[in-house]
């Protein structure tokens, strides 16, 4: 019995095992969202619920993409009592502050929280559905001029990255090597001109693209303009502040704001959408194991369930959170699936 052969011979026999399971697998998400740290000046009790308060709300915006959510229900009658969602909790100092800095690391029930956002038709933006986004960011701070690369020691990335962690945003620069220097150069998006930029991003093979141009005002303060394309829609913005570490906070804040506003799914209380999907390419077990993982991870998908196995295609009954219009609209910025070259509805490739 060949490779091939005896892959998908295996591949019928864990589908025959899955259906002995409950009828559908739920989807997950990463434990990460449901996380967050917040300074605080002592473990005395009325602190610590506090501060669980300020996390909670942290996470809420980070897993719905709204902000404006923190002022309404059921945000308020979560936030009237966290300790409910609340997983585990620690403290720790961090030594290189002076004086040292106590926080407090609280980790929620992602599945608590998911529950409560879906009985109240709140929408959700859940992990997979968070492109990668390549960050383009030229400086000019009085005089020095310099686009931000990956690991860049300077104040600028490493602000912005602490921000992109509180809303969930997986960031990624350019490495800025002579590859990017010669596609790539500071005037080309100072000038706005990002035809060249946007040529060097194919390597890094990005699913949004942040272009942004901060300069320090004669003032003092800061100005930035923004760009950004994901999910094939452009948008742009401009701020200002006269602290740096504001002015990106808004920036991120706004990007993250777009995105959600496309990739997040409502999930209500009960679903009744079900389609058919098909994947190709799926030549061996580990590719198998790859395609169902990924699906479990999709808030767009509530339930799925292997249907058929024939050659390498695998066909799944699916149940949707949402429509099947945010589906297809995660499955192009992910990394795992495309559409298949057929061009027939509900079929899908496993990238290679």
């Amino acid at each position: 019995m060949n490779k091939t052969r005896r892959w998908r011979r295996s591949v019928v026999v864990i589908a025959c095992l899955l259906s002995l399971l409950p009828a559908f697998a739920g989807a997950v998400t990463g434990q990460d969202l449901f996380e967050s740290e917040v300074a605080v000046t002592s473990q005395q009790a009325d602190e610590r619920t506090a501060a669980m308060k300020r996390a909670l709300a942290e996470v809420l915006v980070r897993v719905t993409g709204q902000r404006e959510l923190l002022g309404q229900e059921p945000a308020k009658s979560m936030l009237a009592d966290p300790a409910r969602y609340v997983q585990q909790y620690r403290y720790y100092t961090v030594p290189e502050t002076r004086p040292a800095q106590l926080k407090m690391r609280v980790r929620f029930d992602g599945n608590a929280v998911r529950t409560a956002l879906r009985q109240q038709g709140v929408t959700y933006w859940g992990g997979s559905e968070r492109p990668d986004t390549l960050v383009w960011l030229a400086v000019e701070d009085r005089g020095e001029r310099y686009i931000v690369a990956a690991q860049d020691g300077r104040t600028v990335y490493q602000k912005i990255r602490a921000t992109a962690r509180q809303r969930g945003v997986p960031l990624v620069f350019p490495l800025m090597d002579l590859e990017d220097q010669s596609r790539a150069r500071f005037t080309d998006i100072w000038g706005g001109f990002f035809e060249r930029v946007l040529t060097a991003s194919e390597r890094y093979k990005p699913s949004a693209i942040l272009i942004g141009r901060l300069n320090r005002a004669p003032s003092g303060g800061w100005v930035a303009r923004w760009d950004m394309q994901v999910a094939g829609t452009s948008s742009s913005w401009s701020d200002s502040d006269q602290r740096l570490e504001n002015l990106l906070q808004a920036g991120i804040d706004n990007a993250a704001d777009r995105q959600a506003s496309r990739l997040a799914v409502t999930s209500p209380g009960v679903n009744t959408s079900g389609i058919i999907i098909t994947v190709d390419e799926i030549n061996s077990l580990t590719a198998y194991a790859r395609v169902n993982d990924y699906l479990s991870s999709l808030t767009a998908i509530r339930q799925f369930q292997v249907e058929q196995v024939v050659g390498s295609s695998v066909r799944y009954a699916v149940q949707l959170n949402g429509t099947l219009q945010g589906l297809k609209q995660t499955i192009v910025i992910g990394t795992v699936l495309e559409p298949s070259p057929t061009g027939t509805a509900g079929s899908y490739r496993l990238r290679q």
